[in-house]
């Protein structure tokens, strides 16, 4: 059932790096998407933008999508953003976004938010780290 999340999930992730040419609880559940945006932003020192989410993946809870696909050649670096519904959903599709993403690329979960990251310049991994882990 929550394969179509992680298949979208897996290929935003992938359509990002590829750009760059490289890498439940009450809490968590109600970080909403701009807070996850903006301090991810923040911390990777860039900006994301909302990616179209397919009916079926929002249907069985992918909240909200970001990348910073049109601009990662420029950015040396890949932030692919995701809230989910709930810490539930993150934990059943984590291992298999995990098994899909690229080795050079790190997977960041907290709760409801799942984070893709990689560097192909200035790495940011621990700042983005640091502000998911802060929702």
């Amino acid at each position: 059932m929550l394969r179509i999340i992680a298949v979208t999930l897996a290929a935003t992730a992938a359509v990002a790096l590829g750009a760059c040419g490289s890498s439940q609880d009450s809490a968590s559940s109600s970080v909403t998407p701009l807070a996850a945006k903006t301090g991810v932003e923040r911390a990777a020192k860039l900006k994301l933008t909302a990616e179209p989410i397919p009916a079926e993946a929002r249907e069985q809870g992918l909240r909200a999508s970001y990348s910073n696909t049109a601009t990662a050649v420029k950015d040396e670096q890949v932030v692919a953003l995701f809230v989910l519904k709930d810490a539930g959903v993150a934990d059943e599709v984590s291992d298999m976004v995990r098994s899909t993403a690229p080795k050079s690329a790190k997977l960041i979960v907290n709760g409801s938010v799942m984070v893709v990251y990689a560097a192909a310049g200035s790495d940011h991994a621990t700042a983005v780290e640091r502000a998911v882990k802060a929702l």
